[in-house]
């Protein structure tokens, strides 16, 4: 039987530890709240407590980017769908924020009407 070792083109190099990198996932989510500052989101899998993370949001019939650093994480409710992941924007462009700030005046006022 043939060995991981003897199926790679190159063998590989152990570090332990010794390098670090960072992984973008894409992952699905609801956003269940948010404000000008954050938002809360349904996610199936949690994202790392005070990682950095790049999101896109679709709102109405605009997606805006930011960047966003994950504050919370809890675990499903009973029979709850997914984990609730609060996260604070740290970084949204002009453009992006006006977005964001225009969708919330009209959530806002449909709310209240």
């Amino acid at each position: 039987m043939m060995t991981d070792d003897e199926r790679r083109r190159h063998p590989r190099v152990r570090l332990d530890g010794r390098a670090t990198g960072r992984a973008t996932v894409f992952a699905e989510f609801k956003v269940i709240a948010i404000s000008e500052s954050g938002a809360s989101l349904e996610m199936a899998a949690p994202l790392a407590l005070q990682s950095s993370c790049d999101i896109t949001l679709t709102l109405s019939h605009v997606a805006i980017d930011l960047k966003g650093r994950v504050v919370h994480v809890d675990p499903p409710a009973a029979g709850g769908a997914g984990y609730q992941v609060g996260v604070d924007f740290v970084e949204v462009d002009e453009l992006d924020q006006a977005l964001l700030d225009s969708f919330l005046d009209r959530e806002r006022h449909r709310a209240n009407a």
